[in-house]
């Protein structure tokens, strides 16, 4: 369990490393995805679709839900002192239901989909609000 929770420690990060480690992590699974589609014919899973990258804040709260909450906060049963990862956790997390918000907002109001502008080679996401356009900035 130490080693995973060590694997999966970039979401127990401030938003900007965390996002930054998401937005990195997402672009090799988008190449995978890609090679899956073109060598192998077949679909990807979500995760790994890049004609699915506007569901990323979803993916990542069911990420985040699944694993690295339930395992960050058996650790921190086991040491309080290990709390603070589970605060971050779920500041984290609660950034990316705020995207995940806008994205469903933005599916009611129009056809086009996204409340982020995501091009076919990337996987940087800004959002509509964020200040200075980077990716996946601080929510309000």
């Amino acid at each position: 369990m130490l080693m995973t929770a060590c694997d999966l420690g970039a979401v127990t990060k401030p938003w900007e490393i965390s996002c930054k480690v998401a937005e990195l992590v997402t672009s090799e699974f988008f190449e995978q995805g890609d090679r899956e589609r073109s060598e192998l014919k077949l679909t990807p899973s979500a995760i790994f679709d890049r004609n699915r990258k506007d569901e990323l804040p979803g993916l990542q709260l069911e990420w985040i839900d699944g694993i690295c909450a339930p395992l960050y906060e058996t650790f921190a049963k086991l040491n309080p002192k290990l709390q603070p990862m589970v605060d971050l956790i779920k500041a984290n997390r609660a950034k990316w239901e705020e995207l995940h918000h806008r994205h469903q907002r933005s599916q009611e109001t129009t056809s086009s989909g996204s409340p982020c502008s995501v091009d076919d080679t990337t996987t940087s996401c800004s959002c509509a609000g964020f200040s200075d356009g980077s990716p996946f900035h601080s929510v309000s």
